[in-house]
C-alpha cells in the first residue's frame, strides 16, 4: 500500500490525462482502424495501449510506465501478433542498472542504455509531456529507442504550424519530423495544442509507401474532444 501511494504521488499533477482516441489508417488498399488510449492502473501506473485489425491479422501493444516530475519512466512493454501473424516483442527497463532486458525472435537481449531511453509509443507521450509543461514547441527532441538488441537514435524536429482539416473538424497542429539513422523511415506527426498536444495525424514513409493515419474520434477525462467554434 505504501508504495502505492509515493507511486500514485509521483504520478499526480504532472500534466497527463487519460484519454481514449481513434484513427483510421490506409494503406496498399487496406483500411484499419487503430486504437490507442491511456489510463492509470489500480496501483497508480500509466498504460499506454495501441491496438489495430485488418482481415486476419493485427496486433496489440501497451507500455507501463511511471512519472518522475515531468520524465517518463517506463517499465514495460510489450508487442504480440495476432491472427495469422503470431510475433511477440517485450522489454523490462532496469534504469537503476542502466540497461533493458529485450525480446526479440524468441531471444533475450541485455542491452546497456542511458536517460531519455522509450519504447516506441511511450516516446510521443514525452513530448507531448513536455509541451504541457512549457517546452518551446520549436524546439527539437531527441529520443532512443530500443529496437531488439540495439538503441537507435531519433530527432523530433519542427516544420512547422497548419490548420489541418479532420472529420472532427478544422483543428490548429504543431508540424514535426522524426528523422533518425534510416532515412527510408522517414514519419511526420501532428499535434494540436488545443487538445493537450494530442496525435491527430502521422505519415510514415516506409519502402517508397506512405501510410497515413488520421483522428477520427476521441475523449480526454471521458470529456469528448471536438472544434470550439470561433466567436461571431
Amino acid at each position: 500500500m505504501l508504495l502505492s501511494s509515493v507511486v500514485m504521488a509521483q504520478n499526480m499533477g504532472t500534466g497527463l490525462e487519460p484519454y481514449s482516441v481513434t484513427y483510421k489508417t490506409k494503406a496498399r488498399g487496406l483500411t484499419m482502424i487503430l486504437e490507442r488510449s491511456l489510463s492509470i492502473t489500480d496501483d497508480g501506473h500509466f498504460n499506454l495501449a495501441n491496438s489495430g485489425k485488418v482481415l486476419l491479422a493485427g496486433f496489440v501493444e501497451t507500455s507501463l510506465f511511471d512519472l518522475i516530475g515531468s520524465t517518463i519512466v517506463p517499465k514495460r512493454y510489450v508487442y504480440r501478433g495476432t491472427g495469422l501473424i503470431q510475433r511477440k516483442r517485450e522489454l523490462i527497463f532496469l534504469p537503476s542498472e542502466g540497461k533493458v532486458e529485450s525480446l526479440k525472435d524468441a531471444t533475450w537481449h541485455s542491452v546497456d542504455i542511458g536517460p531519455n531511453t522509450y519504447d516506441r509509443v511511450s516516446q510521443l507521450e514525452q513530448l507531448r509531456l513536455n509541451l504541457l509543461n512549457g517546452a518551446e514547441p520549436t524546439q527539437d527532441f531527441s529520443v532512443e529507442i530500443i529496437d531488439g538488441n540495439r538503441v537507435k537514435r531519433y530527432t523530433f524536429k519542427f516544420t512547422g504550424y497548419e490548420q489541418l482539416d479532420t472529420p472532427l473538424g478544422t483543428i490548429n497542429t504543431l508540424q514535426y519530423t522524426r528523422g533518425g539513422e534510416d532515412n527510408e523511415r522517414e514519419s511526420k506527426i501532428w499535434l494540436a495544442p488545443d487538445w493537450q498536444y494530442l496525435m491527430v495525424k502521422t505519415t510514415h514513409l516506409e519502402n517508397d509507401t506512405i501510410v497515413e493515419a488520421m483522428i477520427q474520434s476521441g475523449s480526454i477525462a471521458d470529456e469528448l474532444i471536438a472544434v470550439t467554434p470561433a466567436a461571431e
